[in-house]
């Protein structure tokens, strides 16, 4: 596959809205430590003369960085830095906590990436709208600790606004979607999971160093910040290599 380094695309993602691209640029400098734990931030029509931007945007984005844990605001005192790294998201199935966890303990091999405009099929699989570019990233998740096969193989769409994120994924473990909030600000706080049954073609079954036609647990996830689907990410895992655990609790009467 051909490498994407140091090639530009035109995106033909939507602009995101001006508030959520406000609040990219406070996380940012919040995680840079221009304003430290503890400290305040400039007023909000401090903040909306700066920019040229209505008090109200202003309002949106801080918002947005209380929804990430990054601030607390209190009438009278302002809006203070409670930590410098958004919080973990809380879905009622697994965390981020998890999921970069998972990334931490295991290694990926990069198999290649390519730029690509998505067809009707594969729009439809990977839940994005068809004739968009994405940045395809395939890649294979092994055991530190062991010379067992691949855990998984995934194929990974990044939105091709964010090319900085590719260019050296070989050479990181971390979540990709960690990689975007620290390189261009932009926080995942929503995952949309869909686990469903598959059977790994022959080209994968040989990749994962699995039997013909083994059956797969093939998980989707897409990974939002802002509202905005910024990642995609689809991991064909063999059947005996993979459980999963979900709890379920009663509310209320």
């Amino acid at each position: 596959m051909a490498s994407c380094q140091g090639c530009t695309y035109k995106t033909a993602m939507p602009r995101r809205p001006i508030y959520a691209e406000l609040a990219d640029e406070l996380v940012r400098d919040i995680s840079a430590g221009q304003y430290p734990v503890g400290s305040l931030l400039p007023p909000e029509v401090e903040i909306a003369e700066r920019r040229g931007l209505s008090r109200a945007t202003v309002r949106a984005a801080l918002g947005r960085l209380v929804q990430l844990g990054l601030v607390t605001r209190q009438k009278g005192v302002g809006t203070r830095v409670a930590q410098a790294e958004p919080g973990g998201y809380d879905p009622s199935t697994t965390s981020i906590g998890e999921l970069a966890h998972f990334g931490a303990a295991t290694h990926r091999t990069l198999l290649g990436t390519e730029s690509v405009v998505v067809d009707e099929e594969q729009a439809a699989r990977l839940g994005v709208s068809a004739g968009t570019r994405w940045f395809r990233v395939e890649t294979l998740r092994s055991d530190l600790t062991t010379d067992a096969p691949p855990i998984c193989y995934t194929e990974n769409f990044v939105d091709s606004s964010l090319p900085d994120v590719i260019h050296d994924i070989g050479e990181y473990s971390e979540l990709i979607a960690t990689r975007i909030a620290s390189r261009y600000g932009r926080v995942v706080d929503e995952v949309r999971q869909v686990i469903r049954p598959s059977v790994l073609p022959p080209d994968l079954c040989t990749l994962l160093k699995t039997r013909p036609q083994e059956l797969a647990l093939e998980i989707r996830r897409q990974y939002c910040s802002a509202g905005k689907l910024i990642y995609v990410s689809v991991s064909q895992h063999p059947a005996d290599r993979f459980e999963y655990h979900m709890s379920l609790k009663r509310n209320g009467p």
